[in-house]
């Protein structure tokens, strides 16, 4: 299993590649330390730099990620990953995540990214 470093680094080279720019580019937001304590965050803004060019059918499917996966925004790499099994109890309260593990979930939410990033119907510019 990889450890949060390892996800924080592979989404970083997904959104080098979007913004093309270094690891310190575009203030820091391409950066795996950022990337490693708010990964939706930085997943949204390679979202909102395609859905600038992105054709109609795209955008419906980057809004239905947004809203689908907004979930994840209130939660770190580490924090994830700390779900062993798809449950945890946080503050007394039990937390689903939808997947069998932390894991899973941050590897299902980079091959979305990748694939909404490389859909080419991009029909507006």
């Amino acid at each position: 299993m990889m450890n949060g470093q390892s996800y924080a680094v592979e989404i970083e080279h997904i959104i080098r590649d979007v913004f093309s720019c270094d690891r310190f580019g575009f203030g820091g937001v391409a950066n795996s330390d950022f990337i490693r304590s708010k990964p939706f965050i930085a997943i949204i803004a390679a979202l909102a730099y395609q859905f600038a060019v992105a054709g109609e059918n795209q955008r419906g499917q980057i809004e239905n990620f947004i809203e689908d996966k907004s979930f994840y925004s209130d939660f770190s790499i580490d924090e994830l990953l700390s779900f062993e099994t798809s449950e945890k109890v946080i503050d007394g309260i039990n937390v689903d995540i939808g997947f069998l593990s932390g894991g899973e979930a941050i590897k299902k939410l980079s091959r979305i990214l990748e694939k909404l990033l490389s859909d080419k119907e991009k029909t507006r510019i």
